[in-house]
């Protein structure tokens, strides 16, 4: 494998209870060139100071300290401070799979290839002594989401940033782009990406209409092309 620097974007907002843990997911990665850019969005809690701390421990980690602008135009602005050839994102309250950037890199590599997923699994705690509370699904899902994507930066130069005019459903709206333009990817049929569920999660409280009208717009469009 030809060793290429990947850029792990962390875009977090009032973060404190779950931060290290992703950081720490992310430090533990099999593959080691890596750069850890925590774009912290206003934060009023106590993130901040957790990370200032991990960088301290570690030098890959970089903190970005924003003013809240919501989370399209923080992963935005760290996307343009970043510089490595390869992105990956991860939410600040999700985990990776320890070989999750050493296998989707490899992949990308053999098959020349620009975008990588794979395979989410839902969950509530990492105690599982715990009651769940939530609906977290039991079967694995396909990860057409942000912290299971690795994607060559030059994606971003061709099809641009995320659309800082949605406040829910960024990366939905950014990868119908993608697929209108019939750009090839690979899923990876193995989890690598664990979703936490708990009662802030975005998605979980947002409407679910947001995504049908970004769904119908494209829709539209590819209709009217193809008239």
């Amino acid at each position: 494998m030809i060793v290429q620097n990947i850029d792990v974007i962390i875009a977090v907002f009032n973060g404190e209870k779950y931060i290290e843990q992703a950081i720490l997911s992310v430090q533990n990665q099999t593959y080691k060139h890596l750069n850890i850019i925590v774009a912290d969005d206003g934060s009023t809690d106590k993130t901040t100071e957790i990370v200032a701390q991990l960088c301290q421990k570690d030098q890959r980690i970089r903190l970005l300290k924003l003013e809240h602008r919501g989370v399209s135009a923080t992963l935005n602005t760290s996307i343009q401070s970043s510089s490595a050839p390869y992105i990956s994102f991860l939410d600040a309250d999700d985990l990776w799979h320890e070989s999750k950037l050493e296998k989707q890199l490899k992949v990308l590599e053999d098959k020349a290839l620009q975008v990588c997923f794979c395979l989410v699994q839902e969950f509530e705690s990492l105690n599982p002594l715990l009651k769940k509370t939530h609906q977290s699904r039991i079967e694995a899902l396909k990860g057409f989401s942000k912290s299971a994507i690795l994607a060559d930066r030059r994606v971003f130069d061709k099809f641009g940033l995320f659309d800082e005019k949605i406040e829910i459903g960024d990366f939905v709206e950014w990868y119908s782009r993608l697929v209108r333009a019939e750009t090839p990817f690979y899923m990876i049929d193995e989890v690598l990406t664990f979703r936490r569920i708990h009662d802030n999660n975005t998605t979980k409280t947002s409407s679910k209409t947001l995504f049908l009208s970004i769904l119908k717009s494209h829709l539209d469009e590819r209709r009217k092309k193809s008239e």
